[in-house]
C-alpha cells in the first residue's frame, strides 16, 4: 500500500475533504444525531460540545499519512452532507469504509458517488489489495448505495453487528484490486 493521507477528493457533484475544527456545528446540526445514524453505528446523543471535543485534536490526526477521513460537500455551496472514513490493514493491504450521510440528501446518489470516489482512490493511488465494508442487513439503503459502487456481494455475517437492540447480521461486500 502506498499510504497518501486524506486528499481531496472531487466528482461533478461532490468535495471530499479533510475534517476541519469548525465544522462541528454544521455536522452536530446535520448528520451526528439523526435516529439512523445513531441506531446504525450504535452511539448516543451528543451535545455540541462534545461534536466540538471530538474534533479538537482533528489536525494532529490528519499529520498520519494512513488516517483517512473525510467530510461529503456539496460542490455548488459547500454543505457538508455526510462523511467517509477507512480503517486501515497494512498487513493484509485491506481497508475498510464506514459512511453516513445526512438524511435530507439521501436518495439522490450522493453516498454512492462519494464511495466511488473514495473506492477509485483506494484502488488507484493507495493499490489497496482489497476494499470492503458491510452494513447490517436491516439498512436496505446501504445495501444499494454499495451495490451500486459496483462492489461484490460475498455474503451474511451472521450475529456479526451488535446494536441498542441486540445483535444483527451483517451484509459483506468487497472488491479486489486487479493491478
Amino acid at each position: 500500500m502506498l499510504h497518501k493521507g486524506t486528499v481531496v477528493l472531487e466528482s461533478d457533484r461532490l468535495i471530499l475533504r479533510r475534517v476541519k475544527k469548525d465544522d462541528a456545528l454544521e455536522i452536530f446540526n446535520g448528520f451526528v444525531n439523526q435516529e439512523e445514524f445513531l441506531y446504525y453505528a450504535n452511539k448516543k446523543k451528543r451535545t455540541l460540545e462534545e461534536e466540538i471535543k471530538s474534533l479538537e485534536n482533528i489536525d494532529d490526526k490528519y499529520l498520519k499519512l494512513d488516517y483517512y477521513n473525510w467530510v461529503i460537500t456539496l460542490k455548488d455551496n459547500g454543505a457538508i452532507i455526510g462523511s467517509i472514513n477507512l480503517r486501515v490493514e497494512d498487513i493484509n493491504e485491506t481497508v475498510e469504509f464506514n459512511y453516513v450521510i445526512d438524511n435530507r440528501y439521501t436518495k439522490k446518489g450522493y453516498m454512492t458517488e462519494a464511495l466511488c470516489l473514495v473506492k477509485d482512490f483506494c484502488l488507484n493511488n493507495l493499490l489497496v489489495n482489497r476494499f470492503q465494508g458491510g452494513c447490517c442487513i436491516e439498512n436496505i439503503a446501504s445495501k444499494k448505495v454499495m451495490e451500486k459502487s459496483g462492489m461484490t456481494h460475498e455474503g451474511i455475517l451472521r450475529n456479526y453487528i451488535i446494536l441498542e437492540d441486540g445483535y444483527h447480521d451483517m451484509h459483506m461486500f468487497s472488491i479486489i484490486n486487479e493491478k
